[in-house]
C-alpha cells in the first residue's frame, strides 16, 4: 500500500538559505511504496522566494509546489500546509535546514514502528562561523538545537521530554491535527516579531489529551546559524519573547518569583567563578521570567 507523504516548509524573505533546503530535499533517499510531495507556503515574502522555489521545482526530483499564505505568522503558515496537503503524514521543517539523506525515510520509521501522532528529530547546528567561547552546549536549547553527544551519553527515556521536541524537525499523522487541532494562531512568529511557542503548546495539547510523541535521534537536519543569532543580545530577545508566547498559550508554569531569585543567585555565582555561560544560560532564565510576566500583563 503507498503511503503518502507531505514535506512542509514555511518561508519568509530567506531565498538564501531555503535554496539551501530546497537542495537537500531533492537529495533524499524516499524507500519505495512513498508517494512525497513539498509544499513551500511562501507566507507574504518580498524577496525572490518565489522564483528560488519555481526553480527547486523544476530540478528536484521529487514533486515541490508553491502556495501563498498572504497572512503573516508561522501559524498561519503551517496550518495552511496541513490544509493543502492530502498525505497521510505531514512532516514539517525550517527554511534554514539542511536535512540528512535519510532523514524522512527516519522519521518516518519512528513514527510507524512506535506508533506516535507525533515525532521530532535531530536538530545539530550548522555555524556559519566559528561560536564565541560562552555558546556552549547548555546555551544550544536557546537556539532549538540539540547537544547530540549528551543526548547519546544520557538513557534513551531522558530525550523524550518536551524541551527536547523543535518544530524545525517535527513529522505528523495527519490523524494528529484532526483528533487534537491545528497550530493556535494567536501564537507563533509574525515578521520580525519573535514571540513564538505555537509548536510547543501542540506538542504539549497532544500529550494532555492522550496522544504520544517522540524523539527520533536518527533523523537528521542541520540548522543554520548566522553570526547575528550568536550574540547574547539576540537570546536575550528571544528568552524574553518565548516567555510572552508560554503567557499567551496558558497552562501551567514554571515562572513563579522563586524562579527568578533563584537564577540571579546561580547567575552571580557563576560570575564570580568566571563561567561566561552558565552566567548567561542563568541570565536567560530570568529573561524568560520577565517576557512571561509581561505576557501576562498584555494577555489581560
Amino acid at each position: 500500500m503507498t503511503i503518502k507523504l507531505t514535506i512542509a516548509i514555511p518561508t519568509h524573505n530567506r531565498s538564501a538559505t531555503l535554496r539551501e533546503t530546497l537542495a537537500s530535499i531533492g537529495r533524499l533517499a524516499i524507500p519505495a511504496g512513498i508517494d512525497t510531495e513539498c509544499i513551500v507556503v511562501d507566507n507574504g515574502s518580498t524577496d525572490d522566494t518565489a522564483h528560488t522555489i519555481e526553480t527547486a521545482a523544476y530540478n528536484s526530483p521529487l514533486r515541490v509546489r508553491r502556495v501563498f499564505e498572504a497572512r503573516l505568522g508561522s501559524s498561519f503558515a503551517r496550518n495552511r500546509a496541513v490544509a493543502e496537503s492530502a498525505a497521510d503524514f505531514i512532516f514539517f521543517i525550517d527554511d534554514d535546514v539542511i536535512v540528512e539523506p535519510d532523514w524522512a525515510a527516519e522519521l518516518l520509521t519512528s513514527l510507524r514502528d512506535r506508533n506516535l501522532d507525533a515525532g521530532c528529530g535531530m536538530v545539530l547546528p550548522r555555524w556559519s562561523s566559528a561560536p564565541p567561547d560562552w555558546l556552549g552546549p547548555s546555551l544550544w536549547v536557546k537556539l532549538a538545537v540539540h547537544d547530540q553527544r549528551a543526548i547519546a551519553a544520557a538513557p534513551p527515556a531522558a530525550a523524550e521530554h518536551l524541551v527536547n521536541y523543535f518544530s524545525a524537525n517535527v513529522g505528523f499523522r495527519r490523524s494528529a491535527f484532526e483528533r487534537f487541532g491545528n497550530f493556535r494562531e494567536d501564537l507563533g512568529v509574525v515578521g520580525g516579531n519573535p514571540i513564538s511557542g505555537e509548536d510547543t503548546e501542540l506538542f504539549a495539547r497532544i500529550m494532555a489529551r492522550g496522544g504520544t510523541i517522540g524523539f527520533a535521534p536518527r533523523a537528521i537536519v542541520h540548522h543554520m546559524i548566522p553570526a547575528e543569532r550568536m550574540t547574547r543580545a539576540y537570546l536575550r530577545r528571544k528568552s524574553f519573547a518565548y516567555g510572552v508566547g508560554s503567557a499567551f498559550a496558558g497552562g501551567r508554569s514554571h515562572n513563579r518569583p522563586d524562579k527568578l531569585i533563584r537564577n540571579a543567585i546561580r547567575m552571580a555565582a557563576a560570575k564570580l567563578r568566571r563561567d561566561p555561560e552558565r552566567a548567561l544560560y542563568h541570565q536567560l532564565e530570568c529573561a524568560n521570567f520577565l517576557g512571561y510576566w509581561r505576557g501576562r500583563l498584555l494577555a489581560r
